[in-house]
């Protein structure tokens, strides 16, 4: 019997996507031609992809007598889109993909909103305007899901037949009289080896008595690229170890009348072994990994696919643990669960000595996971410790709640995820030592009593941008600032508040907010590495330390986190939303230092953005330690595996599977022969 037989074991990302898929399935276009519209995912550790909907008009001036459409307008647009009438609501969005205003929102879904709102939107440079409109608000669901799935300061994203465009992309399509335009023939944000990149790709409108001339521009240096027969062009570009910016002009008799950003890292050639990582999640596996035959069997064939290591679960997020030795936390072993759906009979058996003993003997390496700041499932009302310890949960200031603050299961969203509308994990507060010392006892009682290879930290952070605002969290950011010569006057206000519209305003010290929260997450660090070391020093001077985080780092700052290398430099022509926190100060609560490699979350459909995003981490990390790419089997259809696995083992130093109880073996090994081949051929 194969582990993914029991597919009523499944994860909450899958579950977060079928109630998208519920509300709006008639609207969602992500496999189909088409351009579609990408929502904020409330919570992209979960679900990388937020809800998605498709355009049925692009800058269409005879949009308004339309009755149900879904309407993007660019800057091609002579006019901005005005209309008297107040039934339909619409969203801005800037050049960075920021939501900068929203019409006829409601913060919480209700039968229909008040409608009281004029359309009259200015399209930013760069950016774009999107009106809804049709006849039932309940029914129909265009409205609704812009109402709904948009709040000022989201940012969100495009999409064209399933990949990520620009509004630019969409404006040279939609042109009333077309321009001349450059196409890359790969992504704009590409990983190679070698000391010069051939950048190619197509030319389309251009003149026949133009007189065009097409250049790549890094800083001071230009590079001319030869065009082809005024339909194509290449060109080589020298390229200097690590991150190279280029920004391509296409030139018509001295002016430019078309640019496209390029990226291109260049990495040193590694022949080091890969890593391939098979994560092997608590509860989903639970029901099958009950005895040593079954974790030698699934060892087997997991080192058969030709992976290296596996990485268990050892604390859930509910709290629970997959080992008997607790002698340091009591945390009860996941058997003591109070979810019927999960409840496995309790035979004794330690999944955690049974995996070690099982990967030591064929040869791979076993890594224990720790779901650090979760302690409880509020959807279920799972909770290992978080009763005995009410005072660690978070405190969040959310739109919902108009800036009233509460513990997480006591706001509008916990609340609904206690009704089983919405999917919810109780984080605790990173602030808090007792919590942070709870945490250490696990890691210790872990490293003490199982000979593991290595730990792995995954939900190290903050729930979101929406925590924590405790009074211990408010009285360690004030001393963080009076040690900058700064003054806290106004809590929460000086860091953000959320007003009577749901809208959140930043405050005086919002940047020094969230340095301060990514700098709590770094401190902790700290500490674990400290007690990896001691015993590193101790028993393993091979024990490793690595962390799972998401590869979106362009919004990871709203988790309390930078996997950033303190080398980092950002540079422009990245596009990040929040440009203005990339200096020294957010720079140095890097923990990138702490760890012997990193696993960054690529759950994407196409080896086309699994590449962009790998591109995105070497940028990033500079190289500092091994990059893997983590993959979601439930986000990938089976034909697609071995491309997009292959993206990871080609263009970085291994591959994480999400996760064994999702493998279907019957295919699964011919689709990591095809990843070999890919790694092989370098093609």
């Amino acid at each position: 019997m194969t582990l993914v037989s029991n597919i009523h074991f499944i994860h909450m990302k899958k579950i977060i996507s079928c109630w998208f898929f519920s509300l709006f399935g008639c609207l969602l276009l992500s496999a189909n031609p088409g351009i579609t519209l990408e929502a904020a995912s409330p919570d992209p550790t979960l679900a990388v992809r937020g809800p998605e909907i498709a355009l049925t008009l692009t800058d269409d001036a005879h949009w308004d007598p339309e009755e149900a459409f879904l309407a993007l307008f660019t800057g091609s647009q002579a006019e901005k889109p005005v209309s008297k009438r107040t039934d339909y609501t619409a969203i801005r969005v800037d050049r960075e993909m920021k939501v900068s205003a929203v019409v006829n929102r409601t913060v919480t879904p209700v039968p229909v909103p008040g409608f009281s709102e004029v359309l009259e939107l200015d399209i930013p440079a760069g950016g774009f305007v999107v009106i809804a409109s049709d006849a039932d608000h309940q029914t129909k669901g265009l409205r609704r899901f812009v109402a709904e799935n948009f709040r000022i300061g989201d940012v969100m994203k495009l999409r064209m037949n399933g990949e990520i465009c620009s509004p630019a992309d969409i404006e040279k399509l939609s042109a009333a009289r077309p321009r001349e335009t450059l196409e890359l023939a790969e992504d704009f944000m590409v990983t190679v080896s070698g000391k010069t990149y051939t950048v190619s790709g197509t030319l389309t409108h251009l003149q026949k008595t133009g007189n065009y001339r097409l250049v790549a521009v890094q800083g001071e240096h230009s590079y001319p690229l030869r065009i082809q027969g005024k339909t194509r062009f290449s060109g080589a570009l020298p390229l200097h170890p690590g991150s190279n910016y280029f920004q391509l002009q296409l030139q018509a008799d001295g002016c430019t009348v078309d640019t496209q950003p390029l990226v291109v890292y260049a990495q040193e050639k590694n022949d080091a072994e890969k890593e391939l990582v098979m994560w092997v999640e608590q509860f989903p596996n639970a029901r099958v990994l009950t005895h040593d035959q079954a974790v030698a069997d699934m060892i087997a064939q997991v080192k058969q696919a030709g992976f290296t290591a596996v990485a268990l679960d050892v604390k859930g997020p509910e709290g629970y643990a997959s080992y008997r030795r607790n002698d340091l936390s009591h945390t009860p072993y996941f058997t003591a669960t109070r979810n019927p759906s999960k409840k496995v009979e309790d035979n004794g058996f330690d999944l955690l000595e049974s995996i070690v003993r099982e990967a030591h003997r064929a040869g791979l390496r076993a890594y224990a996971s720790f779901n650090f700041f979760t302690e409880g499932n509020i959807t279920t009302g799972d909770y290992a410790v978080l009763d005995q310890h009410r005072e660690w949960e978070e405190i969040v200031q959310r739109p919902e709640d108009k800036g009233k603050l509460y513990p997480m299961s006591g706001s509008s969203r916990g609340k609904a995820a206690a009704e089983g509308k919405l999917l919810a994990l109780a984080f605790v507060n990173p602030v808090n030592r007792d919590v942070q010392d709870f945490q250490l006892l696990r890691v210790e009682e872990v490293l003490k009593n199982y000979d593991v290879d290595g730990i792995i930290l995954d939900r190290c952070r903050y729930d979101n941008l929406y925590a924590d605002f405790s009074y211990i969290s408010r009285n360690a950011f004030e001393d963080y600032l009076t040690m900058r010569g700064k003054k806290l006057d106004t809590f929460p206000a000086d860091a953000f508040r959320i007003d009577e519209e749901g809208i959140l305003v930043k405050g005086k010290h919002y940047d020094e907010w969230i340095t301060f929260r990514s700098g709590v997450i770094c401190e902790f660090i700290d500490r674990v590495r400290s007690l990896v070391d001691r015993y590193r020093s101790a028993r393993n001077p091979n024990l490793k330390m690595a962390a799972y985080v998401g590869s979106w780092y362009e919004v990871y700052y709203q988790n309390g986190v930078n996997w950033a290398s303190r080398d980092f430099t950002y540079n422009d022509l990245l596009g990040f939303p929040e440009s203005q926190l990339y200096g020294t100060a957010y720079n140095q609560t890097s923990y990138l230092k702490n760890l012997d490699f990193l696993i960054i979350g690529t759950y994407f459909r196409t080896a086309r953005e699994v590449n962009r995003y790998l591109t995105l981490g070497h940028i990033l990390t500079c190289a500092e330690v091994p990059l893997l790419g983590g993959m979601s089997l439930p986000d990938l259809s089976p034909e697609d595996q071995g491309t997009v696995f292959g993206a990871s083992l080609k263009n970085a130093s291994g591959l994480m599977i999400f996760d064994c109880c999702y493998v279907d073996w019957d295919i699964f090994p011919g689709q990591m022969k095809r990843a070999f081949s890919i790694q092989k051929n370098k093609k």
